[in-house]
């Protein structure tokens, strides 16, 4: 009984890290506009936001220190990584790490839509590196949302 409590946990936790949701914002200035977003364990959010047909590729929840952090991000297609080291912008807050102005028109875009998994890891000079790991198996939600 133990170790079907144990594989149950398991499968669900998997489950709940592939797990996209969209929602549509309406703040009441601008034109309503659709996200799409996970969580990860450390309360980082990875998001997609559609704005007027681009999309936004976003990391929000923790606090960073660099202005101009850099960002490595690993698609594993197939079991291979793809590697991408990008310069990034944060926000005013310093909560958002702003990854790619628009998905749709960048190189990464199919290692995203085919990876398995995607490893994140933000380095700041002042503060320490942080990763996240997103388990993209089973994330059609996300992958609909970028094709519409």
């Amino acid at each position: 009984m133990k170790k079907v409590l144990i594989i149950a946990s398991l499968l669900l936790s998997f489950k709940a890290n592939a797990q996209w949701k969209t929602k549509t914002v309406d703040n009441g200035f601008d034109k309503p506009y659709r996200i799409c977003s996970t969580a990860v364990a450390n309360n980082a959010i990875l998001k997609l936001e559609n704005v007027d047909g681009e999309i936004a590729f976003y990391l929000q929840g923790t606090y960073y220190c660099d202005e101009t952090p850099n960002v490595d991000l690993v698609f594993y297609v197939n079991n291979e990584p793809k590697v991408y080291e990008i310069k990034t912008t944060i926000s005013t807050d310093r909560e958002v790490v702003w990854l790619v102005d628009n998905l749709l028109t960048n190189a990464m875009l199919s290692d995203f839509k085919n990876c398995s998994v995607l490893k994140i890891r933000v380095t700041d000079s002042i503060c320490d590196d942080e990763i996240y790991s997103f388990n993209m198996s089973g994330s059609t939600t996300a992958f609909n949302f970028i094709i519409k």
